[in-house]
């Protein structure tokens, strides 16, 4: 019986359409923790970004908006990785040649001249070329101002809370804005592509001939990757520089499971871009480990918030419907699983496919700081949705859909709010189980008392 009520709640619950809702970890932490002490830095603007958990290691006014320079190009790359084939051919228009200040960085094309997107991408990454750019944007927005909002589009579908580009290539607009964690969640996006890896970690190329001019050798701008500044395991990155934006530093370097991306916004010279960079990516590596959350990690009590820890009482039969994905968190070396504060948040859907499905996310967190997700799912033996089926308005009642099991199911929108009558229904629920309880088994265990005192004090 207590198996089936409290499963019969768990039902209710996953059913309920109900907005998103977190529940945090009581467990509170014994001792204070403290997040790893980073080294001063010269730039405005920082943040160091583990890129396959989207943990921030270090952040220094990264949300803050400064003018990008030619950091901008990570976005025009990433589109043009995105939305053409590196076969394309592109062709450099009079306004890509005339309308970029001339002593910019540029490779040199003629109006007319044609190269493939794979030749321009080497020429923006490496040489970071502005007329390039510009005649990628007119290639795949047809316009300036398309290919523009274009970049806008992808920059929030990637989440970034501070960016307005204005053009393709970064040269000084005074609404030509971003910040550092912004440009990390772009570098994030692009290093997911082999193509941008391959060019943009390439310190040399040659682009071949073309219908107007001669082979021209370029070299890459980021001093790491062109090898005339050591350190081990950087494989991608942009540099970027103006007078006014003064100079910006995208680096992304793997060690020991570790991917990091690491950003320095206006740093007065470039020496100090990449003395603060090399500063940041030692402090990470030095500090910071990848832990694997095994099977028995998630399995454990502590795995989730108090709603879900008796496991048990979630199910009829042997097999929980609920369980994490694996996962990776960026832990501090000095950290344990047990200092770990969790948050889930659980999302509701209108049906359960058969399998797992994902109701939610639990975050975890050490020392107040973001250390990694899993998906949280809901395990179905067949496909069910709940229906809502209104005949009046003073009855609506849920059905399953199909044979389905008794514990999964989410409630298509009826046009009705049906929290009300769930939270009746629990409560009709235990005022049944009461009732039953002191009818069935109180009342007669104080009534053979009463006889028994009775009895006793009558000598028998």
């Amino acid at each position: 019986m207590k198996r089936f009520f409290c499963g019969l709640l768990v039902f209710l619950f996953l059913a309920a359409s109900v907005p998103s809702t977190v529940f945090a970890d009581d467990t509170a932490p014994v001792k204070k923790l403290s997040w790893p002490e980073a080294p001063e830095i010269t730039a405005a603007g920082a943040i160091v970004m583990e890129a396959s958990t989207g943990t921030i290691l270090y952040e220094k006014n990264a949300y803050e908006a400064y003018y990008p320079a030619s950091t901008t190009k990570l976005m025009t790359s990433l589109l043009a990785i995105e939305q053409r084939p590196l076969s394309d051919v592109v062709t450099c228009s009079y306004n890509a040649i005339h309308s970029i200040d001339k002593d910019s960085s540029r490779i040199g094309l003629t109006v007319g001249e044609q190269v493939t997107m794979e030749e321009a991408l080497y020429a923006i990454l490496l040489a970071s070329a502005n007329e390039v750019s510009y005649a990628v944007a007119e290639h795949i927005g047809g316009t300036i101002d398309n290919f523009v909002a274009m970049m806008n589009k992808r920059a929030a579908e990637l989440g970034c809370v501070n960016t307005n580009f204005k053009n393709p290539h970064g040269l000084d607009n005074e609404e030509h804005v971003t910040c550092a964690y912004d440009l990390a969640l772009i570098t994030k996006q692009a290093i997911s592509y082999t193509t941008f890896r391959r060019i943009s970690g390439s310190y040399y190329y040659e682009i071949p001939e073309t219908n107007l001019n001669v082979a021209r050798p370029i070299g890459n701008t980021h001093q790491i990757i062109r090898k005339r500044i050591k350190y081990d395991g950087v494989f991608a990155g942009k540099t970027g520089h103006t007078s006014i934006a003064k100079n910006s530093l995208v680096t992304c370097a793997e060690r020991d499971g570790l991917t990091l991306i690491c950003v320095v916004m206006r740093e007065d010279t470039s020496d100090q871009a990449y003395t603060d960079t090399i500063a940041l990516l030692d402090y990470s590596f030095k500090n910071f480990h990848l832990y694997e959350l095994s099977t028995s990690d998630m399995a454990s009590k502590n795995a989730f918030p108090a709603l879900f820890e008796d496991k048990d009482a979630l199910v009829f039969d042997v097999q929980s419907p609920l369980s994490i994905s694996s996962t990776s968190l960026v832990l501090p070396l000095e950290a344990d699983l047990s200092n770990l504060t969790k948050q889930v948040e659980l999302v509701p859907s209108t049906s359960f496919a058969e399998g797992n499905n994902i109701i939610g996310k639990v975050s975890y967190y050490y020392a107040d700081n973001y250390a990694g997700s899993a998906e949280i799912m809901y395990y179905s033996s067949r496909p069910v949705t709940l229906v809502a089926d209104s005949s009046s308005d003073e009855e609506v009642t849920a059905t399953l859909s199909g044979n389905t099991n008794s514990y999964g199911g989410k409630i298509e929108d009826s046009g009705k709010d049906l929290r009300p009558l769930i939270i009746g229904a629990i409560v009709f629920l235990l005022t049944l189980v009461l009732g039953g309880y002191v009818v069935l088994i109180e009342l007669p265990y104080r009534k053979r008392k009463k006889e028994y005192l009775k009895r006793k004090r009558s000598g028998y």
